[in-house]
């Protein structure tokens, strides 16, 4: 095996388990994604992580919520314009959020081909220029976070992989 040098990054966060919802428009100009975004944020349901994507033509759009939101966001779904068919929601993801101080290219290359080896699904992906944010089984985190410690190098001083605090809204 090659000795390969590590890629030195800026850290890892993970977020709180999440519900990842995916909804295909039925046309590409299809607006009914903006029409639930809106029903969403009138409920004060927070999103950490939003995509969208129009690689095959038809739109689709993720998005992530806390899992105590689920039964809120399956009520609007019911409500809104989007068909059963044209929903897939996978219970219980955890975004792993990357900092790749100056690498983000090569960091994102390394990291797609490291999920693609170690058969780790990958829901969907995010990227800026301050971050990589991926999400995937969270049940998995941990043993992400190990393994990718073979291949990245982390700040001496890195704070822990998960918050030790958690917010909420208050609604009024």
């Amino acid at each position: 095996m090659v000795d390969r040098q590590k890629v030195h990054i800026g850290g890892i966060k993970f977020s709180e388990e999440l519900v990842q919802v995916t909804v295909a428009c039925k046309a590409a100009d299809d607006s009914s994604i903006y029409q639930l975004l809106h029903l969403l944020a009138e409920k004060n349901i927070n999103i950490p992580f939003l995509c969208h994507s129009g690689v095959t033509g038809i739109p689709e759009s993720s998005f992530c919520v806390d899992r105590s939101e689920l039964g809120r966001v399956r009520q609007i779904l019911n409500f809104s314009s989007f068909q059963n068919e044209h929903v897939n929601i996978i219970q219980s993801v955890g975004t792993l959020t990357l900092f790749p101080h100056r690498n983000s290219l090569k960091l994102l290359g390394l990291i797609l081909h490291f999920f693609g080896i170690h058969k780790f699904p990958v829901h969907s992906l995010g990227t800026s220029i301050s971050a990589i944010a991926l999400n995937t089984d969270y049940s998995l985190l941990d043993e992400i976070a190990s393994k990718l410690q073979n291949v990245l190098e982390l700040p001496e001083n890195h704070a822990p992989f998960r918050s030790g605090f958690r917010l909420t809204q208050i609604q009024s």
